[in-house]
């Protein structure tokens, strides 16, 4: 799991901005049924809340480097990539993970061109190897040989030490670098919910309809919209030219699904693709950004309470204070952004925050304004 980010230089973060997934505070009153909101000592489960241009798309974002990284790179990732164009700046990045009860902590610095500029990595609180320009630590534990060393030390600003290791050493079954690896390749970061965009674990690129009926998922997908929106939808499959699509059965009638589904169902369709994603590939890490810019109050929350049950971390942003009430989540799992730091509800105030209170309001009325 991520224990903790931190990320400085990127974008509107001009000096370090760090997000603490450890509980602040013991919450135990809060009587969740279906979901934890707290596993294996970190926070699963949250969402984040800010004003406009606050930094909260920009932060999931930023989290998300890592997959540029280590996985695949798409240069079109580092447009507007330093803060206020500094081109001669570095972005820094910090992640701490927890494998089986002990902390990875990998560091690592960008040019605005995306270029590594250096790197860290601690295991169990030693240092496996640490990279700035030119110079390189590494253990015994790899057994580089000299030509290895010279190769990445003349690579210093393109290859990842990380990288090379995962590909040239013979790692022992779980190995932390394979941890890490597996962890990385299954995050999934989603930008809202009226395109399909995303960046992180891979999919198939077939539409959402074509998948929900190949899977025979039809039936599921009707449950699921009742569940969630009230909805009651009779579905079939068809054909229109070469393209398999769902019909909606109305009075007899066979109408295209797309054709009569409103903006927040349509929204609901998509999350619903997500959600089947993230369930059937073991997604280690979501952030799904303005999730609920198409939904209704009640409905959101509905959604919440879906994708809190799924056994990963999954964190949202959202401008919808009505989910900010103990009957969802933890006060330790609403956090605050305000374009320099990202904090938890209790770390935003003295009070001692009580299954009573109301969280909105409070947070309405000024009393995180710290």
């Amino acid at each position: 799991m991520l224990k903790e980010f931190r990320v400085q230089g990127y974008r509107g973060f001009k000096d370090e901005i760090a997000w603490s997934f450890v509980p602040a505070g013991d919450y135990d009153f809060a009587p969740f049924k279906d979901y934890d909101a707290v596993s294996e000592g970190l926070i699963k489960s949250g969402i984040v809340f800010g004003k406009n241009g606050s930094g909260k798309s920009n932060l999931g974002y930023a989290l998300f480097d890592i997959i540029n990284h280590l996985v695949r790179r798409d240069d079109s990732y580092y447009d507007n990539f330093v803060y206020a164009n500094h081109h001669n700046s570095l972005v820094k990045f910090t992640y701490l993970f927890l494998f089986d009860g002990l902390e990875l902590e990998y560091k690592y610095s960008k040019t605005s061109e995306g270029l590594l500029s250096s790197e860290e990595l601690i295991y169990a609180g030693k240092m496996i190897f640490k990279r700035s320009e030119r110079t390189s630590l590494y253990i015994e534990e790899f057994h580089l040989s000299e030509k290895a060393r010279a190769d990445l030390d003349q690579g210093v600003n393109s290859v990842s030490i990380v990288r090379y290791l995962l590909s040239s050493q013979p790692l022992s079954e779980g190995h932390y670098l394979l941890s890490l690896e597996k962890f990385v390749q299954r995050m999934l970061w989603v930008k809202n919910l009226d395109s399909r965009r995303y960046m992180g674990t891979d999919t198939p690129r077939e539409s959402v309809e074509t998948f929900i009926i190949k899977n025979e998922l039809i039936e599921d997908f009707e449950s699921y919209m009742r569940e969630v929106s009230g909805q009651n939808y009779t579905l079939k499959s068809g054909v229109i030219g070469v393209e398999h699509v769902l019909f909606c059965l109305v009075d007899e009638a066979e109408i295209p699904f797309s054709m009569i589904a409103s903006t927040g169902t349509m929204a609901l369709l998509l999350l619903y693709y997500w959600m089947k994603q993230i369930e059937r590939q073991g997604v280690s890490f979501v952030f799904i950004d303005e999730f609920d810019a198409f939904f209704h109050f009640a409905l959101s929350k509905a959604v919440c309470s879906r994708l809190f049950s799924i056994p990963t971390q999954i964190f949202l942003s959202s401008h919808n204070t009505a989910l900010m009430t103990n009957d969802l989540l933890r006060p330790d799992c609403y956090f605050i952004i305000d374009g320099q730091r990202v904090r938890s509800l209790p770390q935003c105030t003295p009070k001692d925050l009580k299954w009573g209170h109301n969280l909105e309001g409070l947070y309405r009325g000024g009393a995180f304004d710290l």
